[in-house]
């Protein structure tokens, strides 16, 4: 039976996220040959299409245009992990599901993440900032092996950046929902522990989705309870992390380093005064999205997707409205 897959981008062809017609096909395998699909700007969308097609493909779109004409779509496909402008998902038609790219991520964020830490753990901030100001500081910091790493949010991101942290031998800590068990951790918590684990914390490492539970987890009452010298990495969404009382933190030495990939508005406003704030490492929220493959791997989700659609099997990456993720 043919079907219909609709793809709205977001950005240009020159962009890393664009997804093309040929991609789709590619990932879909043997189920090519019973594709339609078709690929339109988000400025220039064809709703008659859009109201044929059974998926779509697409971030960043408008899920009031998904509700008022994709009647007969079964899947709505995000290419990235992030879900939060989502919710809640009264705008899906009735059957429908949304899916996201969860887990693409985890490869070149867990090598990512691992650095971060490490260079946290390093106070290369420190350095820098006394490199900028032509100063020598030979101040020594601990080995790696004698720091405790708390990671909040241990799904694949987490994990992933326990799996590259663990030979150098600091003391892991997983943080989720569940408090499950995981072999990259030395021990793992639920999320109500969080309070009581900071204290022994070196490096905080953010990496959990966006949802009412989770905004806002850090503040000022949180980063008042790490030890002095202790660092953040915010590597999940800024909307976790209260960065005034980061920058507070940091002002007045609390903290000893910190790093954000991830700003509530982007591109990062020349004006901001995050630039200036000492021992802050900025990236351009590049920690996570590799330059080769990305959306390959996205439409590899995707295609998974159309075959357990077609079998009437249970969907993977399906986004719960519960959870919020």
């Amino acid at each position: 039976m043919r079907f219909s897959v609709y793809v709205e981008n977001k950005v240009g062809e020159e962009s890393p996220y664009f997804v093309t017609e040929a991609a789709v096909l590619r990932a879909l395998g043997e189920a090519a040959r019973d594709a339609d699909v078709t690929v339109f700007s988000q400025t220039d969308p064809d709703l008659e299409q859009l109201g044929r097609a059974r998926y779509f493909i697409g971030s960043g779109f408008d899920p009031q245009r998904i509700r008022n004409y994709a009647r007969s779509v079964r899947i709505v496909h995000c290419t990235s992990a992030g879900v939060e402008k989502y919710m809640p998902l009264d705008w899906l038609p009735d059957g429908a599901a949304l899916t996201n790219s969860s887990g693409v991520h985890a490869e070149k964020g867990g090598v990512f993440g691992a650095m971060t830490v490490l260079m946290l753990c390093e106070e290369v901030p420190r350095h820098l900032g006394n490199q900028r100001d032509r100063r020598w500081d030979s101040r020594l910091s601990a080995r790696i092996s004698k720091k405790t790493v708390l990671i909040y949010g241990f799904g694949a991101l987490g994990s992933a950046i326990a799996e590259r942290l663990k030979p150098f031998g600091p003391r892991i800590i997983g943080v989720s929902r569940s408090g499950r068990p995981s072999e990259f951790a030395d021990e793992t918590h639920a999320a109500s522990a969080l309070h009581d684990l900071l204290p022994r914390v070196d490096c905080l490492v953010l990496s959990c989705p966006l949802t009412p539970e989770t905004r806002g987890v850090i503040g000022a009452t949180e980063i008042g309870l790490m030890k002095p010298g202790a660092s953040v990495f915010n590597i999940a969404r800024a909307g976790v992390l209260d960065n005034a009382a980061l920058v507070d933190a940091l002002n007045s030495g609390h903290l000893g380093g910190a790093a954000l990939d991830v700003f509530e508005q982007e591109p990062l406003p020349e004006s901001s005064p995050l630039w200036d704030v000492p021992n802050l490492l900025i990236f351009p929220h590049i920690s996570c999205d590799d330059a080769d493959g990305y959306i390959d791997r996205c439409l590899e989700i995707f295609a998974e997707n159309v075959r357990r659609d077609s079998a009437g099997l249970k969907l993977v990456n399906e986004v719960s409205a519960d959870a919020g993720y």
